[in-house]
């Protein structure tokens, strides 16, 4: 059951989408990335303090994993954020959760390197069909001039999936889901900082300050959620339900912008989803 904090997750994650492409009218990738980081700390210190104070919240052995994580999360965002600047939502969101079929290629290279035996012709051919679905989303942005930031979009996937492999690791190592979470706000927040440090900034108003504790807010449920469900959950349900974010996405992109996908569009998400969902059962071990 565990597992099914992805839809959780999933649907946080598309709302926090929406909540990022309304702030990016006025405010930079870094000021939301900063501003998300700081709800989401104000948020985790309690938890934190609950059992034995702040300091033995933070204790950990393991902080050459978390700093994988965290440089690779916080990439991750910083592309995903990038690329929903002129992407539409689905789209954005569809290049970023590629991480599965990533997932599952690391696997791949790191199954035949230990010599355990994969239905290899089956995975090629799984991913092979990802690539297809991925050039099928990619393809309305060569004509758009969008191009670049699908790249970033489909960038941010594979840092995504190295960071979901790391948080994996984490919980398997007994990693408490709120101190992983912290340690991730505390390297957007020093990101998110260092970025604003060299880019103009802007003022907050109601409208913005609403949206940005809006992105804050839900990207810390769905950390929690997203940890908890790879950290302690079945990890075959758990990235396959990660799909379900496409669908939020696309019913509020409808919803909120009256952007419906195109049919090579939609058949490229089918294909991504399945061959992820595939892929991802033929790496479980």
């Amino acid at each position: 059951m565990q597992s099914l904090w992805m839809l959780v997750a999933a649907f946080l994650f598309a709302t926090m989408g929406v909540c990022v492409k309304l702030a990016l009218a006025t405010h930079s990738v870094w000021e939301i990335v900063f501003y998300r980081n700081i709800v989401g700390i104000l948020m985790l210190l309690p938890l934190l303090m609950r059992d034995g104070g702040l300091r033995a919240g933070l204790a950990t052995p393991h902080w050459r994993t978390h700093l994988t994580r965290n440089l690779s999360g916080t990439v991750a965002v910083v592309l995903w954020f990038s690329s929903m600047a002129t992407l539409s939502l689905p789209t954005s969101m569809t290049l970023n959760y590629t991480s599965s079929l990533f997932i599952a290629a690391i696997v791949l290279i790191g199954t035949w390197r230990r010599g355990i035996a994969l239905p290899a012709r089956a995975m090629l051919l799984a991913l092979l069909a990802g690539f297809v679905g991925i050039l099928l989303v990619l393809r309305p942005t060569f004509s758009s001039g969008q191009l670049p930031w699908a790249l970033l979009g489909l960038a941010s996937g594979l840092m995504a999936a190295f960071a979901l492999l790391t948080v994996r690791t984490l919980g398997r190592l007994g990693e408490p889901v709120a101190r992983t979470v912290f340690y991730f706000s505390i390297s957007g927040l020093l990101g998110g900082g260092l970025g604003m440090s060299v880019t103009p900034t802007h003022a907050l108003d109601l409208h913005a300050l609403l949206l940005l504790t809006g992105v804050g807010v839900c990207a810390v449920l769905a950390q929690l959620a997203i940890t908890r469900a790879y950290g302690y959950g079945h990890t075959l349900l758990a990235a396959n339900l990660n799909y379900s974010g496409i669908l939020f996405a696309g019913g509020y992109s409808l919803l909120l912008w009256n952007e419906a996908i195109v049919p090579l569009t939609a058949l490229g998400m089918v294909l991504i989803v399945l061959s992820g969902a595939y892929a991802t059962w033929c790496s479980r071990a």
